[in-house]
């Protein structure tokens, strides 16, 4: 069992005091429209040089994969924590999640073809070539 350093408390406090919505209610890793403004404001600086429909794409990747496995779910969903990972990723390259988006994609097309599953496979693929062309030049 992974140490657990942020409390399901602490991320209910965080929220409330934020006026955000409970995060450690979220189960598919889906924020609002409402919350990602609000934290991206409340984040201030360089958030807000990242338009809000990235910041809230980023966040969404970054709580699904807390919400799919738990062990690794580092922040527990606190929203400033997580909105700072996005940050230190967007720096890296602000098309940062929009490539994550490609290799996931990648990665399930490889699973689909090692399954034998040649129709998932050429769905991804048509998603993978929609996610390609989206990504700034």
């Amino acid at each position: 069992m992974a140490e657990v350093y942020v409390s399901r408390v602490d991320v209910r406090k965080a929220c409330a005091d934020l006026g955000l919505s409970d995060w450690t209610d979220l189960l598919d890793g889906r924020v609002s429209d409402t919350d990602a403004t609000l934290l991206r404001n409340i984040l201030g600086g360089d958030a807000l040089k990242i338009t809000p429909e990235t910041f809230k794409l980023a966040l969404e990747i970054k709580l699904e994969h807390g919400t799919q496995f738990s062990d690794t779910n580092v922040t527990a969903n606190h929203p400033i924590l997580t909105g700072q990972i996005v940050l230190a990723h967007l720096k890296e390259g602000l098309d940062y999640y929009e490539r994550l988006v490609c290799m996931e994609l990648e990665m399930e097309i490889a699973a689909a073809q090692r399954a034998g599953d040649t129709a998932r496979a050429e769905a991804k693929a048509a998603s993978l070539d929609i996610a390609r062309k989206a990504l700034p030049t």
